[in-house]
């Protein structure tokens, strides 16, 4: 709706995970390299954990999108899964054909795989999202997986990406020894309030936003205040300040316009941008 009235080319705060708006500050360069240190010495286990919103799910795109070829990868997204399916799941997403579900056949079939893999130079990384979801014997299992290996490496590479509660899940006694197998991990923190600033600007230019509207520093102030820095309000916020200001026919968004979004994100927040809409015209 405010697009052309901002010169934009799409929306520059929508919340799917689309890499070309990755804004890589220090500790956004640092998962990175971190994450990929692990999976390319093939260390086993490789763990991003973070706040609900804090991004990890964008790192975890632009890590995926950062391998070669020679790597292939499995991405679980719904880990609320039995053993079995687990490891169905696993195998499908490697496109491995697998004729009986039993875990004995999946685990041998996958077994076969990394080493075909390896034999080609290559590697093989299953990606568990939202971790956190996953029971003490799927987890379990996990462990196992990586007991296949090599004289010198582990022929499948883990990376488990979830919220805090996985980390005190891996403290439980049951978990003990995977906590142990986890050798590169990284906890995603909140932007600062000059991180903030910049993934604002970076995710307008990126949008064609450049200099054609602006967030002045009371307004981020305000958003900082509100979103903590969590990357996901962010967006939320500062999405109903454009769609505000393009109501008032302005392209500066100050206080007062950050202070109504918030209101209306805080008091409906399924609400659409048309509702937002009415409310403003009406109340003006």
């Amino acid at each position: 709706m405010y697009l052309k009235f901002f010169g934009l080319a799409e929306r520059p705060f929508a919340i799917t995970p689309d890499i070309q708006y990755l804004y890589l500050g220090r500790q956004h360069e640092q998962a990175l390299d971190t994450l990929m240190y692990g999976i390319n010495q093939r260390l086993g286990f490789v763990m991003l954990t973070g706040e609900v919103g804090s991004g990890k799910t964008m790192i975890t795109r632009a890590l995926l999108s950062r391998m070669p070829n020679t790597v292939a990868t499995a991405l679980i997204v719904n880990p609320i899964l039995s053993v079995p399916e687990l490891l169905q799941a696993i195998t499908k997403d490697f496109g491995i054909e697998v004729r009986q579900p039993s875990p004995q056949k999946q685990i041998e079939a996958l077994n076969k795989f990394v080493l075909s893999k390896v034999a080609e130079g290559g590697n093989a990384l299953v990606v568990v999202d939202e971790a956190q979801n996953l029971s003490t014997k799927a987890l379990e299992t996990l462990r196992m997986l990586t007991n296949l290996e090599t004289e010198k490496h582990k022929l499948l590479q883990i990376m488990l990406v979830g919220q805090p509660e996985l980390l005190k899940k891996l403290k439980s006694h049951e978990l003990r020894q995977l906590d142990q197998r986890i050798t590169a991990r990284f906890d995603l923190t909140p932007l600062t309030d000059s991180e903030m600033v910049r993934y604002i600007n970076h995710r307008l230019y990126t949008a064609g936003g450049g200099g054609r509207v602006f967030f002045d520093a009371k307004a981020c102030r305000v958003a900082y205040s509100e979103s903590k820095g969590l990357p996901r309000a962010v967006n939320l916020i500062c999405d109903r300040a454009l769609m505000a200001a393009f109501v008032q026919g302005t392209c500066m968004i100050d206080k007062n316009i950050m202070k109504a979004a918030i209101a209306d994100w805080r008091g409906r927040p399924a609400q659409s941008p048309w509702g937002l809409l009415k409310r403003l015209v009406f109340s003006s």
